[in-house]
């Protein structure tokens, strides 16, 4: 041809086309198989992850469209361009050099390998079906010992403090308090990897938020521990760190039930019993924030001795304490001076001073307040709750070192040996309710992803059993995740769910590669086993390079700290599942792929000989 450049072009183009024909399914099938597994959190319902997930999922299945496009379009095209030596890379003398060098004698080797390996696997199915069992059975190591968090999000980038102030204060007052605060954290900003914190605070509480660097090298725990050591002191305020937000790690426990006064009481009785469940650390309630209210409780006796009622003496108390609005006064016939009646400001702060508030007189005596009431001070309820038709009462704590699982177990083993009275009841909190909603949906949408990859591969190879052999590498994909989990030492969350649902997408493309193969071949039944050994020997480099390259570009992502949304739950267990999972399926993948479709394919052969015997032996008794 190379004295003809027009035919040599032509049979160019004909090998191209040729050979994008030969992989047009494989790469069809394998791409859909990937962006169909992200259909079920696009149209499914909505959560917070899955919200964040719909994003990612709809750029990757965009990008994978664009791929499938190029790669039967755009590349044939560039390499319809490239000269055909090019192509070659030598001529034939050097390329037999080239495959006589001792560059290729590890990969001839390593094919050869596989190959024997292969043929020893495929000729001995019941030994292959027994280690094939075992490899299944030894997943329920790992599961015993791996738990499941789904506050994956607890080293995050955001870190809240709650000052607890104990009473009600000038502004000013609470405004120094959280400057001497946030003086402490900027001195040691480095120390505490602090980017910046901002505060909001009252006349009877405060907050903090601390934004933190991403090249935090210590743990949440580590670093609270750390800013605790040389906080600040405050009298009327005692600081912590907020267990209410899903950011800061915090569980909760909720109390039922028809009166406030005895949920107060309970909690009382359980904020000790959870404070000594290990693993648990600022244990607290609605009303232990350091909340406190004065009740004034009128004396009606001496009262109505003195000519005056409940009524009047608390109309009395609260136009001190909160002034009265009377008539504005019309100075001029442009605008109006509203006015107000306010008594001393000193009697919103001093107990005293309220206690010689007078109420009335008597023969020109003041009778003060402390004659006919009595005052008591007692924790009361920022805000009242309710749930389920009750008054819902929460107590909250951090998590330290430990999971959302064992917080769970370990809270509902201490909360069935408490006894509560008639008509109260307990439930755990909303960081538990979304756990398990978020891991049912997850659960849910890889049932749907599977059926779905199972309808896609079978309807494109017009095959049912073709699928089935393919769908054996997601079984051993994600034994391969559980194992990995275990030795990284990773929690299984949702967003290690999440790195199932893509492996799924994913592993499936090492068996279409190998079984597309070998179905275009067409062997017979004598020589199956031949055929099979042959095909997966020349797609073993193509199967391995795929592999490596995914892999390898999710190995930053797996040791790295990004965040969905910047401070949401980490990529990182998404990561080492795809990659535990993918490892290991492909190892499993280029003996177990294989030896199901000898299997399936020797099943369906002998279930046709015998429905075919089945069917002359009826016709030849109708002829009789």
């Amino acid at each position: 041809h190379r004295n003809n450049p027009a035919s040599s072009k032509q049979v160019k183009i004909s090998n191209i086309l040729q050979g994008v024909d030969k992989v047009s399914l494989a790469v069809m099938t394998g791409t859909l198989t990937t962006m169909i597994v992200f259909l079920p959190n696009i149209i499914g319902e909505k959560v917070e992850l899955t919200v964040f997930l719909e994003h990612v999922a709809i750029a990757i299945c965009i990008s994978l469209a664009a791929s499938l496009l190029i790669a039967k379009t755009l590349l044939p095209l560039l390499l319809s361009k490239i000269p055909i030596e090019n192509l070659l890379g030598k001529s034939s003398k050097a390329g037999n050099e080239l495959t006589n060098s001792a560059a290729d004698k590890p990969v001839n080797n390593a094919n050869s390998r596989y190959k024997k390996s292969l043929s020893w696997v495929l000729t001995h199915p019941k030994i292959t079906g027994f280690c094939a069992l075992l490899i299944l059975a030894s997943t329920a190591i790992p599961m015993g010992v791996i738990t499941s968090d789904n506050n994956d999000n607890q080293d995050g980038t955001r870190l809240f403090m709650r000052y607890h102030v104990e009473g009600q204060f000038p502004l000013e007052h609470v405004e120094n308090m959280v400057n001497r605060m946030e003086d402490y954290l900027y001195q040691h900003k480095d120390q505490f990897f602090i980017d910046s914190v901002y505060s909001y605070y009252s006349g009877e509480r405060a907050s903090s938020t601390l934004l933190l660097r991403e090249d935090r090298n210590i743990s949440m725990n580590e670093l609270k521990e750390r800013i605790r050591e040389g906080m600040p002191n405050f009298a009327e305020a005692k600081p912590d760190f907020g267990w209410s937000s899903a950011k800061s790690g915090g569980v909760s426990v909720t109390l039922l039930g028809p009166s406030t006064e005895m949920l107060i009481t309970l909690s009382e009785q359980i904020v000790p019993v959870l404070a000594h469940i290990e693993g648990l650390t600022d244990v607290k309630s609605d009303i232990s924030q350091h909340q406190k209210e004065m009740v004034v409780i009128i004396d009606r006796f001496k009262a109505n001795q003195l000519g005056l009622d409940s009524r009047q003496v608390a109309q009395i108390v609260g136009t001190a304490l909160r002034g009265l609005e009377l008539r504005s006064f019309r100075h001029d016939p442009n605008g109006e001076v509203n006015i107000r009646l306010l008594y001393d400001e000193k009697l919103k702060y001093s107990l005293n001073q309220l206690k010689k508030l007078p109420i009335t007189q008597i023969d020109g005596q003041n009778i003060s307040l402390d004659s006919v009431a009595k005052f008591t001070v007692q924790p009361r309820l920022a805000k009242i709750y309710r749930e389920q038709r009750q008054t819902a009462l929460t107590i909250g704590a951090n998590l330290n070192e430990i999971t959302m699982e064992q917080a769970q177990k370990r809270i509902e083993q201490a909360m069935e040996n408490l006894t509560l009275p008639t008509g109260y009841s307990w439930k755990l909190g909303r960081g538990f309710n979304r756990q398990q909603q978020e891991q049912d949906i997850m659960l849910i949408n890889m049932l749907l992803a599977l059926a779905m990859i199972y309808i896609v591969m079978a309807a494109l190879f017009e095959s049912l059993l073709l699928p089935a052999a393919i769908i054996s590498s997601i079984l051993y994909s994600i034994v391969g995740v559980f194992w990995f989990f275990l030795i990284t030492g990773t929690s299984m969350s949702v967003m290690g769910m999440i790195g199932i649902l893509i492996l799924m997408g994913i592993v499936v493309n090492n068996g279409i590669v190998l079984i597309d193969q070998i179905n275009q071949m067409s062997p017979k039944i004598e020589a199956l086993e031949s055929v099979i050994a042959d095909i997966c020997m020349t797609r073993l480099r193509p199967v391995l390079m795929t592999v490596s390259t995914t892999v390898l570009g999710m190995v930053p992502l797996a040791l790295g700290s990004t965040q969905i949304g910047g401070d949401g739950p980490s990529y990182a267990p998404l990561a080492i599942a795809i990659i535990g999972g993918l490892t290991f399926s492909t190892v499993t993948s280029l003996y177990l792929v294989p030896w199901c479709y000898l299997i399936f394919t020797k099943l369906a052969r002998n279930s046709s000989i015998g429905f075919t015997k089945a069917n002359s032996f009826a016709k030849r008794i109708v002829k009789a």
